[in-house]
This record gives C-alpha cells, structure tokens and sequence, in this order.
C-alpha cells in the first residue's frame, strides 16, 4: 500500500455523491432514497428513538399532558436527520421502492422493539405530520411568530389554501368557517375569470381578489374593500380558539386526531427575541392544556435549554422559558459524527485499518508530540489520540474534526448555513477534489487544507478580509510550501476565538507527516519574515497570529495616539486601591466597637476619595523611592494641625514605575470605550484582546502596589510608625483609633434597638438583667439610679450647656469623636436620666417628667428620638415621708402591691392600678346618674384625679397620694363603692326597686290592689331618703332589706289577686249557667258553654310584677267589651234563638162583628140592621236565617195552608 485511497473499504465510493446538509425542504422520493441509504444510526441514536417513540405511545395511549421534544445539536450534528427522518416515518402513504420510507427508517436500526413500538403507533393512531422548516422563514425576512406559521402552514397542508400570505390565508379560513368558500370559488370563476386554485398561489392577486370580493361575502367582517387592505394581521384570533379550530379541521380533513409538528431550527429562529420565545412558550402551553397529548411538537435548535450553545448562530439567556415546555431531550452529541463519519466514508479495509494501526505504535510518541496543542480554553481540541480513533479517522486526526465542526458552527452563526456543507461532504471534498487520497501515505490532513475548502464560505461573511489578506501572501510566497501552508492554516484558524493560535500551536497544526517533526526554527523565520513585511497584515497579538483587517490596523494606529489624562490615570489608582483595600480599613477597639476608616488617595497632590470619612481618615500616598524623605518630613509637619488630628497618613514606597503601566492600562480602556458598539468581528476580538490586555496590566500595577505597602509608614499627629500591609491595620490603625475615641468605655456596650421598650418593661428594676444594666447604672440593691455615673454625666453637661437640646443633636454630638456611642446605647442613657429625674422631655408639645407609655413611645427608635426636646429637671422634689405615705397610700387604698418609695416607681405602679380601676370607677358614673344618687359628686371627684395621674403618665401619682387628702377620700370612696357594689350588688337593688315601683304605678286601676299600691308608696317614701344620702357604703344592709321588703308585698299581691279575681269570675259562671236560655240549648252546645266558662279563670306564673300584670290585663279583657263574658253570653242567646221553630203563629184575631142597635131616629116605625164586615189577620213568627232545606220546608207549608184564608180581611203578618 502507498497511497491513502487504498486504506479505504472499497464500497465507501469516495467520488460518490454526499449532499451539503439535510434540510426538510429535500423531500423528493430520490433526496429522500439517498438520504436514508447513507444514514446512519449511532447506539446514541439508537437510544434516542426509542426513548422518543416509548413517550409518543405512552402519550398517545394515555393522553399525557407532555407533549414536546427538543432536539439539540452543533451545525450538521444530524439534528435536522433525526428528526425528519422520525416525522416522515409516521407518513404511511410516503413510498420509496414500494416501501414505506418509516420501514426504510428502521430498516437502518435494526431493532425488532423499535420495530413493533413504531408500527403500534402506526396501527394504532397514524398521526397526522406537519413538517416546517424555519430556517427558511428566517433567511425570508420572515419575522411572523412561530404560532402563525405553525397555523398557516398547516392550513395549506390541509390543501384549504396554498396561499402563504397570511391576510389571504386567514381570509380563506373564514370562508370555510362560513360555508362560503365554494361560492367564492364559483364567483371567481364566474365574474373573474380566473381559477382560484391556480391564483392563489400568487400572494398580489390572491390578495386583490380577496379584498374586491370579501365585502360581499363577508360584510359582517369586511363592509368595503379598504377594510380588507387596511387590517394588520397579528394574530387576531385567540390563540386557544385558533388552535381548537385548527384541530378540528385537521380532524375534518383527514380523519385523524393525533398529530405532531416537526419545527426545524426553532433555536435559530426565536433565540433573538423574546416575543417569539414567549409565543411559542403560549402555543405549547395550550397544546398541553386543550389537547392532552394529542398534538405533538419536534423541535430542533443549536442551543440546549439550559445552557447556550457559544457557537449558536443566535443565544438567548429566554430560552429556559421552553425548558418545561419540552420536558424530552434528545442531545446529538460530537462524538456521534465521528462516528458517522467512519462508517459513511472513513472506513477503511481490515488490511487498510491493521496498516494504520501498525504506522500508529511504530509513531505514536513522535506523533503525540507533534500535534500536542497548549493552553486550550475548550477541551474538545486536546482529545486523547488513540490507535482505534487513529485508524477510524485517518488521515485526518480527532482534533482535526473537531476543528471542522467548530468551524462549520462559526460561519453557521453568521449566515444561518445556507449554503454550507456538512462536514462529511467537506471531508470528501478535501479527499478527492482536494486530492488528499492521492497522497503518500503518513500523509496528514490539515487546516490548510480547510482553508481551501472554506474559502469561499469564509469571503461570503465577514471574513472576507482575513482571506483577502491570506490570499495576497499567498501569492507573495507561491514558491514556497511551508509559507502558504502557514498563511492559510492562520486564516482559517483565526476563526475561532476559542482557539490559542500561539506559535506552537500552529507548529502542531503544520505537522503534517505521521512519523516526521516539523522543523520549528524554519517556521519562526517564515512567520517573522511575514510579520516582518510592510505589504502584509500578519500580526501576533496578545501571543495570538491573527492576519489584520483594514479596520484592525487602523484602531491600532488609534490607539497609539491616544494620550492618557492625568484624571484618567487617577481613576485607575482609585480602582487600584479599592480593589486593595476591599473591604474598607475596618478595627476592632475596646472589644465592642468596629471603626471603619475613610480611604483617601493622593495623587499629584490631589485628593480622591476612595471610601466617605465617618470619623477617622487615611490619606494613601504611593511615591518613588526618590522622593519618600522629602514627603515623609512633609506630613511630619501636615499631620500635626488641628485639621488632621483625625487623618492618618500611609506612605508607600514604590519600587517600580507605575506611570507606564497606567499609560497602557488607559489607552486599553480608552480604544475598548471607543468602539464599544463596534460590529465588526474582527474589531471586537482586538477589544477584547485590548481587555484582557488591561487586566494583565493591572495585575501587574496591583502587584507593585502591594509591594509598596509591604515598605510602608503610618504618621499620625507627627508621630511614624513602620507598617506593612497587614500591621497598617492590625497594630497602627487599632492604637490610633483607641486614642481618637477615648471616652468611648465610658459606654462602650452597643445597646439592642429595643432596649428602651425592653427597660420599661421592668416595674421593678431590682430584677432587671445584667444585660440591660451594662454599666452598672442601676443599683439593684435599692432600684436606685446613679445619677453621678460619668457617662450620664457627660449628657447631663451638654444639655447644661445648651439649656434645651434634642434628640437628634444629643446623637450627632456623641456618635462622634471622642465617644463613639451607638445610637441605641444613648437612647439607653437618657432613659435612665429620665428613670431618675434628671432630665424632663418635651414631645409635641407635651412635658414629660415620668418613663412611662408616652416616653417609651417618644424614645422608642431613634428617629423619634431624634425629635424630642430634653432638659434638666429643676422642679421640687417630694420629702421622704411624702413619697412613704404615696406608696402606703397606693397599697392600702387602692390596692398596689408593695411599691418602693421612688417617684418613678410610684408613678409605674399607680398607673398602672389606675388603669386597672378606671374602668370600674367609671362603670358606676351611667348608674348614679340614671338614680340620681347623692354619692355621684364624689365619685366624679376620684375619676378626676385618676385621669390626672393616667394623663401624666403617672407623673402626677406622688404628688397627688401623698399631699393631697381630697385626692385619699375621694379614691377610698370610690373603692368602697365598688366593694359594696361587687359584694352586694346594692346598685341592682336600687334599679330593681326604681323598675318595680314604676311598673306597680302603671298597672290598671283595679280595687283588688288597692293595698298593694299603698305598700309600694311606703317602700318610695323609704327608697328616696336612700338615693338622697351619699353615705351608701353604711346603708347597704338598708338597701338590701327594702328591695326584699319590696319584693314580699309584691309576692302577697299577686296571691290576693289570683283568689278575689277566681272568686267573681266564679259567681259570673254560675248566673250564666242558670240563665233560662240555657235550657234551649241541645246537649252538645251546652257542653261548648260549659267549656268556655270552664276558661274563666286566672292562673299565677310567680311573684314578679310582670305576672301581676299579666293577671290583671287578663281579669279586666274577661269583663271588657266584647270580652269572655259577653262573648259568652251572647252566644247562649245566639244558640237559643237557632233552635227555635222556623216559623210559628204568634196570634189569630177577628177584627170586625155583626151588631143590632136601637133605633136612633125616632119617629120611625121600622127598625134599622146594621151589618159590619169580618176581620182576622194570622201573625207568623218566621227565623231570620233559615240553615236547611227542612226549615225552608216548613215555611213553605205553613204559607201553602195559608193561601186558602189570606185576603184583605184575613191578612197574613209577618214577625221576624
């Protein structure tokens, strides 16, 4: 064997076709015959489609809520292939050789599970597969959100419209939706003349057509054709109702309810904005919550989700948003395209690969060695060579591939990739068009190499100039090999800014020759000599060759005239010496007190503050060796006036220049600030470079400075001191803070925030904590305070010596120098002053002699603290035997328990006792007056004092127990009162007498109470002389016995009451009974009266006076109108007269006789007969209201034997 070509396995075909990359666009059945007989599946692969399909059915069967994948991978990884190749597999009516392309797909994984899951798939819900590439949108200009595409692009898969404008497409659904559509066909034909199926694909007059006739059909939506062309389309319809109208579309057309989209390039296409990552977050969103499972989404991208692919075209720190969107992750790792590449074109015969791995241990040291790469920022370029990887990938090298796929991502991330080859096809471009197979074998490949192949791609984007550049000392050094290959393999290598292209490294990349070493000495004379030339850009950099733009060249020659500033150096010192000192100079003194120092930088005899002074400064000056005596005996001097007895000097001495260092430093930031906006590629990595350059530099100046505070001074008030960086604190700094805050031990404790709300909280101060007694200010002895205590005071001076100061000042004056006291810690001291009546506070207004609720509240944090006004307290004090007789006072009266005889104590206690008795004082006031009770005056005389003490917090406690006797009688009487009310409720006794009384005078005139109301007068003649005598306390007894003496009479009347009212209605029950009425009653209506006169009574319910009048009220309703009585008397009539007959005679009468007379005329001698007619009227007595038919009866036949009798003689009368 001796040329490379015969390693090869004679069926690899090297000269064979081997497409650029995999797109979905290449979907014809001869792309996609020869894309799945050159694919290749990894065990990686392998695993990754049977994870996918197990989730697919798992999903499909049990309507699972996940329903993304996410397909990460570098630029011609096989991202795109695996998931193409698995959407089209589910597509049963796509056919290669009489052979469905998804047998074709496994055929190639060669595993029965697999197998059988797909095909259950298959059998079981045959998806529907929507397949979208949005690369293509994206190098369109495209920017419509991913839901928009996915819709509209399904829309036309559904053959409901080829249009791609979305106007035009969304008008069409609408036509659909309205069961317009074939009508809007029929009138394009008809009127337009024109065939819709063919004019729709033409986005200018699909729209024209759309907008003359959607007025027509559509008028709801559209009343005239601008309202078609004017509308915007984003998305107007609800994303959710879309996509529901989507599916069941999907489910119309085809008949399937399973469906999967397969996006490629998703990463590429949204990573730049975030609206897009958002919107495509909201569509997976409701593909999960609407569609539980059914619809599935395959997306692909350069990036993962939770990490940023840095040779991703786009990158966005969004993306984690989709990471629960797409809970599956298939990575297409690098190792699988070595991989890939072996079995697809590098393999190599048995005779070729036992060839190569006998070349590779007879070289492996020599060879190792050559191509070993130094300080490599990614891992991937210093991969261990091995016998196996060696023969697998020969003649080119692991890291050979790894640099091809780096650079395929690099130019990716600046076109997109179109246009690009995939890494295999480039492999096979440099094989046989680069006529790498025809070489020796021991021959290596290279990036000269790529570079040849590259080219082209590098001068379609922003490399244009790196090839111009290369190109051009190619032809300079045609003749000679090395040079070219050096000048190409920079160019290429330059691409990549993760690369170090340091002179050995390109040394390893030139060694090109398995057993042969690179001559090292030849390579550096070619690269200086290049370097050297006028006519060419070949520069090192930061130790990096890099062939220079135009525009490289001249930042460079910018950045040379730039003419740092003495301020621009300055602000590098400040941030030179922050960095040092970081955090700021800090001790601890006296062991409870942290003294932070103020940082002061001196360049040039100018002042720059690095840290704000509190209460001490340190002034840094960094000085050459030369001049360090003369400015040490400067601030000898300086540091001794009265304006720096709070400055401490530090001066360092440098051993090293800094000024160069700081001249490179601001030229670096100023040509980096310059251009920071710069886009050219090229530009920013010298910027970068000019950073990094920066950085070095500053180590450097930080280096020096910290060698100069290793050789250092301290001079504080003319006093030096040697130091270093660590003693300058340590020993310096804690001494002369010590002496600037030398009264700070007089209260060195820093009091909790609450320990004035904590010190209140104690009645008795001989049982505070030790943590609340510091400074031994309270003796706990006797609860005293010790008012001399120095650091009291020191307060008590100060406001001495302003008459009044407030809070505020009192804070500000010793915070500071000399004492250093915590905030909290002098809110702390002035409550014991005011513990001890010291001192009295003014809080709005208000004087304040007592620790109590107001000054606790006024003193409680110090921005309240910092509004009061203090002042001595030069008001009289109380003797001894005064403040003994308060406390006595305060225990036997009112019931304290033991107090000492302190003011402040006996203002704690008594307000507090106060409070507890006030509402009880007070409970009694609504009674006494509603009584009108004489003891009323002095009541309201000791709730007047009370509120006295309460309202001075009690401040006025002693005074008013100890010197006021009114004060002592009025609260024994008020405490007296409570205890009789308490014990004997005399109070209840009167209002129960006032109510009975009153009740007793309203009841109905009745002569059966005429005693009882005479009792009751009695008891109110007694019950008024009670009310009128203030001595209650002594006549509670009285009190009580009148209320029973009351409550007697009031129980023997309603006894007489129930026997004499018994009695009457008794008597009235027997004269009704005897009524001769009664007598005409049938038994049963007898009976009724019986029982209604058996109801005559009055029963008792008890003694009280409501029972006496319920009685009284129920006697009196028996006997008034329309009462019992009456009522029952009245219904014996009513029964009496309904069982009388209903007619009867009540008399016959003749009214009229035949009479003889005399005769008298006389004179006449016949006599004279007078005759006069008959009369007789019948009286019929006749029921006013007849009940029954036999009644009625009756009366009829009593008439009937009248009607033979009636007439003007013999009339008939009628009674009712």
């Amino acid at each position: 064997m001796h040329k490379i070509q015969e390693l090869f396995d004679p069926s690899k075909q090297l000269n064979r076709k081997i497409e650029s990359v995999v797109t979905f666009g290449a979907n014809t059945t001869e792309d996609l015959d020869h894309e799945i007989r050159e694919y290749v599946v990894t065990d990686k692969l392998h695993k990754n489609y049977e994870d996918v399909l197990l989730d697919l059915q798992s999903a499909f069967d049990n309507s699972s809520k996940e329903i993304g994948i996410w397909v990460s991978g570098f630029y011609g990884s096989g991202k795109s292939s695996f998931a193409k190749y698995l959407g089209l597999s589910f597509d049963k009516s796509l056919m290669i050789d009489g052979v469905t392309f998804g047998d074709k797909l496994l055929s190639r994984i060669h595993d029965t599970t697999i197998t059988a899951l797909h095909h259950a798939i298959i059998n079981r819900h045959n998806p529907l597969v929507v397949m979208i590439d949005l690369s293509t949108q994206s190098v369109a200009g495209n920017i419509s959100t991913v839901s928009d595409i996915v819709y509209y692009e399904t829309l036309k898969q559904l053959n409901i419209t080829k249009c791609t404008d979305q106007k035009v497409m969304c008008f069409v659904d609408m036509l659909h939706s309205e069961g317009k559509y074939e009508e809007f066909c029929r009138i394009v034909k008809e009127e337009k003349h024109k065939d819709w199926e063919v004019e729709q694909c033409n986005d200018l007059a699909a729209n024209m057509i759309a907008a003359s006739l959607a007025p027509r059909l559509l008028p709801a939506y559209f009343p005239d054709s601008a309202s078609f062309k004017n509308i915007k389309m984003n998305s107007a319809l609800n994303e959710k109702e879309r996509f529901k109208r989507l599916y069941q579309l999907i489910k119309e057309k085809t008949g399937k309810d399973k469906v999967i989209f397969v996006l490629d390039e998703v990463g590429q296409y949204v990573a730049s904005n975030v609206e897009l990552i958002l919107n495509v977050q909201g569509m997976m969103q409701i593909f999960k919550d609407e569609f539980r499972g059914n619809v599935w989404v395959i997306a692909t991208a350069q990036q993962t989700l939770t990490e940023d692919n840095r040779q991703a075209q786009l990158n966005s720190n969004e993306l984690f948003r989709l990471n629960d969107r797409f809970p599956i992750k298939v990575d297409i790792e690098a190792n699988d395209i070595k991989e890939i590449i072996t079995k697809r074109l590098l393999g190599k015969s048995q005779e070729g690969k036992e060839f190569l791995v006998k070349l590779f241990n007879q070289n492996e040291g020599i060879l190792k060695n050559n191509i070993h790469l130094a300080v490599q920022q990614r891992s991937i370029y210093n991969q261990v060579l091995t016998e196996q990887s060696f023969a697998d990938l020969y003649p080119f090298l692991p890291v050979h591939i790894d640099i091809l796929l780096s650079l395929l991502q690099k130019l990716a991330s600046r076109t997109g990739g179109v246009g690009l080859r995939s890494v295999i096809r480039l492999i096979r471009d440099i094989l046989v068009d680069n006529h790498l197979a025809d070489a020796t074998i021991g021959q290596l490949a290279g990036p000269e190499y790529f570079y040849d192949v590259l080219s082209s791609d590098m001068q379609k984007n922003s490399a244009k100039e790196i090839v111009l550049a290369a190109d051009k000392a190619v032809r300079m050094y045609t003749g000679n090999e090395l040079a070219v290959r050096i000048c190409k393999t920079i160019a290429v290598m330059q691409l990549l800014d993760d690369f170090n292209l340091s002179f050995d490294n390109i040394c390893a990349l030139l060694n090109n020759k398995v057993s042969e070493t690179l001559d090292r000495n030849r390579v550096r004379e070619i690269i200086d000599e290049i370097s050297g030339s006028n006519e060419l850009t070949l520069q090192e950099v930061e130790g990096k060759y890099q062939f220079m733009t135009n525009a490289i060249l001249g930042i460079r020659e910018e950045r040379g005239k730039i003419v740092p500033r003495e301020v621009e150096k300055a602000e590098v010192m400040q941030d030179m010496l922050k960095d040092l000192l970081t955090p700021a100079p800090a001790v601890n003194v006296y062991a409870s007190k942290t003294i932070t120092a103020g940082v002061e930088l001196t360049e040039r005899n100018r002042p720059y503050t690095i840290y704000n002074t509190t209460s001490l400064k340190m002034n840094v000056r960094f000085v050459n060796g030369a001049h360090f005596e003369e400015t040490r005996q400067q601030l000898l001097t300086e540091s001794t006036r009265q304006e720096n007895m709070r400055t401490l000097y530090w001066l360092c001495t440098l051993n090293k220049d800094k000024e160069a260092l700081l001249q490179e430093i601001v030229k670096c930031q100023n040509i980096r600030n310059r251009h920071q906006n710069e886009t050219n590629k090229e530009i920013q990595a010298y910027l970068r470079a000019q950073g990094d350059m920066a950085e070095e530099k500053k180590q450097q100046l930080r280096h020096a400075l910290r060698e100069a505070q290793a050789n250092s001074e301290i001079i504080f008030r003319g006093s030096p001191q040697q130091v270093n960086a660590d003693t300058y604190k340590t020993v310096a700094l804690k001494g002369i803070a010590e002496k600037v805050f030398e009264k700070y031990p007089l209260a060195s404790a820093n009091m909790k925030s609450d320990c004035v709300n904590k010190l209140a909280s104690y009645g008795d101060v001989t049982t505070i904590p030790d943590s609340l007694n510091p400074f031994k200010i309270i003796k706990k002895n006797d609860g005293t305070i010790d008012a001399a205590h120095p650091a009291l005071m020191e307060i008590k001076d100060f406001v001495a010596s302003r008459s009044e100061a407030t809070g505020q000042e009192l804070m500000t004056h010793f915070e500071s120098i000399p004492y250093g006291w915590a905030k909290d810690t002098i809110r702390y001291l002035v409550a014991l002053m005011l513990k001890a009546g010291s001192i009295q506070l003014r809080v709005s207004g208000k004087d304040i002699t007592v620790f109590g609720e107001s000054a606790v509240a006024a003193m409680g944090n110090n921005n309240a603290f910092g509004k009061i006004s203090i002042s001595l307290n030069t008001d009289g004090t109380l003797t001894v035997p005064e403040l003994l007789n308060a406390a006595k006072i305060l225990m036997g009266v009112l019931g304290a328990p033991r107090t000492a005889p302190v003011k402040d104590q006996i203002a704690q206690v008594a307000n507090k006792r106060i409070k507890y008795l006030m509402p009880k004082w007070n409970k009694l006031v609504p009674h006494f007056e509603h009584l009108h009770l004489a003891g009323l005056h002095p009541l309201n005389q000791a709730i007047g004092y009370a509120n006295r003490i309460l309202e001075s917090e009690g401040g006025e406690a002693a005074y008013l127990l100890g010197k006021d006797k009114e004060c002592e009688k009025a609260f024994r009487y008020a405490m007296e009162l409570v205890k009789c009310n308490e014990q004997a409720g005399f109070l209840d006794r009167f209002l129960h007498m006032e109510k009975l009384m009153d009740e007793a005078d309203n009841l109905a005139p009745n002569g059966i109470l005429d005693g009882f109301r005479k009792q009751v007068n009695e008891v109110r003649q007694v019950y008024n002389g009670y009310v009128a005598n203030p001595d209650l306390p002594n006549i509670v007894s009285d009190i009580t016995e009148l209320s029973s003496q009351l409550d007697a009479y009031l129980q023997q009347a309603c006894l007489e009451f129930q026997t004499q009212s018994n009695e009457q209605l008794n008597k009235k029950r027997v004269a009704i009974l005897a009524n001769p009425e009664m007598e005409k009653l049938k038994e049963e209506q007898r009976a009724q009266i019986e029982t209604l006169l058996g109801e005559l009574t009055i029963e008792s319910r008890g003694s009280s006076i409501d029972n006496l009048r319920d009685m009284l009220n129920k006697f009196s309703g028996f006997y008034m109108p329309m009462g019992a009585v009456e009522v029952i008397e009245g219904r014996v009539k009513t029964m009496a007269a309904a069982n009388a007959p209903a007619v009867t005679t009540v008399t016959s009468s003749t009214a009229g006789e035949n009479t003889e007379g005399n005769d008298d005329n006389p004179g006449k001698g016949t006599p004279t007969h007078l005759h006069s007619p008959s009369y007789s009227s019948t009286q019929l007595c006749i029921k006013h209201k007849i009940t029954s038919r036999a009644e009625l009866q009756e009366v009829i036949d009593r008439l009937t034997q009248l009607l033979d009798k009636v007439g003007d003689n013999s009339p008939v009368e009628f009674i009712f």
